[in-house]
């Protein structure tokens, strides 16, 4: 997908959809693009965003809220996927650092309940 392209789905959806950043994941026929949305935001205006795109590209489109995800996931998104828009560079490194946050406090508690499993033969989730 070219420059221009990008640039013009990323107006399409900054100017419908309040997020700091957008990235995308382009497959043969399908756009996924991974929002941080505002959580006010309707699930019909997401869905005219979506038709809009689909006009534009002729794929099919999908918009998704990152928090629909789990830690492991987002990190995933975060290597798989292409930054399209950020609002300033700082908040790319922000929200990267608290998604890596994120994932690091699952691993502890993950951890920790492997750990007590080790310890008593007993494994509780708290």
């Amino acid at each position: 997908m070219d420059y221009e392209l990008k640039n013009k789905l990323v107006k399409i959806i900054s100017k419908n959809i309040l997020t700091p950043v957008i990235y995308m994941i382009e497959n043969d026929n399908l756009l996924d693009f991974i929002c941080f949305c505002d959580r006010n935001i309707k699930m019909q205006e997401i869905y005219n965003v979506e038709q809009q795109i689909k006009e534009v590209t002729s794929k099919n489109v999908e918009i998704i809220d990152i928090r629909e995800f789990g830690e492991s996931e987002r990190i995933e998104v975060i290597n798989q996927a292409t930054l399209i828009y950020s609002e300033h560079p700082l908040i790319e490194k922000i929200f990267a650092q608290s998604m890596m946050e994120d994932f690091k406090i699952a691993m502890d508690e993950r951890k920790d309940v492997q750990q007590r499993y080790k310890e008593c033969g007993t494994c509780y989730l708290q």
